[in-house]
């Protein structure tokens, strides 16, 4: 199959785009925005880390259920990801760790696993989260045929930035970890409002347009690769600004 993409030449793509040995990368993606893939979602797994090498760390977002009640139940070790083919490869790695919280949790290969996903932490995406921590430590965030709508480190400035459009809530279920049941286990996290509708969008014009994003293409997938900390820098100037800026125009009126 000619138009088919391998292992070798993502790795390749993802070299050439900025990634280096050593590295520590959060992946947002889409499998099917290569075209074919040689291997699948493995290969494209494989190819990450080989781009990282043993020193790098590759983390992807694995979230699962929203917890609503007891009767839900979401399993640190088995339940699977709901964020796609490379996303539930990650989860299921050798040697991958994931976080604990049951909404939001993060799986993470490497040297930086721990630091990532073991730091305690109580909510998803807020001041506590692992996106801090990946803003602290300025990884790269890498849109893998994915627009910046699938950017959850975005999600950290508005709950830094107390926009009225989110509170926090206890979403309360079943936890397990490590085989242990807790059935009034909870995961806090800053639930958004109805009639409240990201346009993250923007941010990330404004992030190119401040030459901070390095955008290429593997097979017929465009990658993004830009770093957390240069994010997090313009996000939150914009939030002080206007702590509406992370909203579309049509679902602003309500908070003004």
């Amino acid at each position: 199959m000619a138009d088919r993409v391998t292992a070798d030449q993502i790795c390749a793509g993802l070299t050439h785009l900025g990634v280096a040995t050593g590295d520590t990368l959060m992946v947002h993606s889409s499998l099917s925005s290569f075209g074919y893939v040689e291997g699948a979602a493995k290969a494209v797994v494989e190819a990450m880390l080989s781009a990282l090498g043993p020193q790098g760390t590759l983390i992807a977002p694995t979230f699962s259920n929203y917890l609503q009640g007891p009767e839900e139940v979401w399993d640190r070790e088995n339940t699977p990801s709901l964020m796609g083919a490379i996303s539930e490869t990650v989860r299921t790695w050798p040697g991958a760790i994931r976080s604990n919280h049951a909404v939001h949790p993060l799986s993470a290969i490497g040297p930086n696993a721990e630091l990532i996903c073991r730091t305690p932490h109580e909510t998803g995406f807020g001041p506590d989260s692992p996106f801090k921590t990946l803003a602290n430590i300025n990884a790269w965030i890498l849109l893998m045929g994915v627009t910046y709508q699938n950017c959850t480190l975005f999600h950290l400035f508005e709950a830094e930035a107390n926009v009225p459009y989110r509170f926090l809530e206890d979403r309360k279920g079943t936890v397990i970890i490590d085989g242990v049941v807790d059935e009034g286990g909870s995961a806090r996290e800053y639930t958004r409002m109805e009639g409240a509708i990201n346009d993250f969008l923007k941010l990330g014009r404004q992030l190119e347009a401040r030459g901070m994003v390095r955008i290429g293409k593997i097979g017929e997938g465009e990658q993004r690769l830009f770093r957390a900390g240069d994010a997090y820098h313009v996000g939150m100037q914009k939030m002080s600004q206007d702590p509406l800026y992370l909203l579309t125009a049509e679902s602003r009126p309500r908070w003004e």
